[in-house]
């Protein structure tokens, strides 16, 4: 009897454990993902200063390239990771020099925001734009540049927006 009740009040203090951690534990990823985000900002800053480039730049296909001024952008979760995955593969597909800790820092925070849909049930997005996206990168492979600087702009917006509403992530 005695190891039944010590049981129990064992079994209750874990389950009392597990219903208290699971908030702490969102909340600590979500800090985690938020540092990740400012770090990779800071990045972009550094790289981007050294190759400035007109704002008021037209180019067709543009579209593709996530825009933080699109409201959309942060849905939920789910589309936040798209929207990510997007950019590492414009970034990945473009000799640009000094990237690989900016795509090491894009691909990590990816996978912490895959983990926060995943504890929250949500399903990964099927990305349609992709094969428009790398008709887009092969056919104005020699734009590299160009669409290297506006990919870093907007990234160094969408995770500047992401920082301050990562909190209202709650969905899919």
């Amino acid at each position: 009897l005695f190891i039944s009740m010590a049981l129990s009040e064992c079994l209750i203090l874990m389950f009392l454990t597990l219903s208290y951690s699971r908030p702490l534990a969102e909340d600590r990823v979500k800090n985690d993902a938020r540092l990740l985000a400012q770090t990779t900002v800071i990045r972009i800053q550094k790289h981007t200063n050294e190759s400035k480039m007109s704002p008021n730049l037209v180019f067709s296909g543009l579209e593709l390239i996530p825009d933080a001024l699109n409201d959309k952008t942060l849905e939920g979760l789910s589309t936040v990771e798209d929207n990510l995955h997007t950019f590492q593969e414009i970034l990945s597909s473009l000799p640009m020099e000094e990237m690989d800790q900016i795509l090491a820092d894009i691909f990590n925070l990816r996978m912490i925001i895959k983990s926060l849909a995943t504890s929250v049930n949500c399903a990964p997005l099927k990305s349609s734009n992709m094969s428009h996206l790398e008709s887009f990168l092969k056919t104005n492979a020699a734009f590299h540049v160009t669409i290297g600087n506006v990919a870093l702009e907007r990234l160094q917006k969408y995770l500047l927006k992401l920082i301050r509403n990562l909190d209202q992530l709650k969905n899919c």
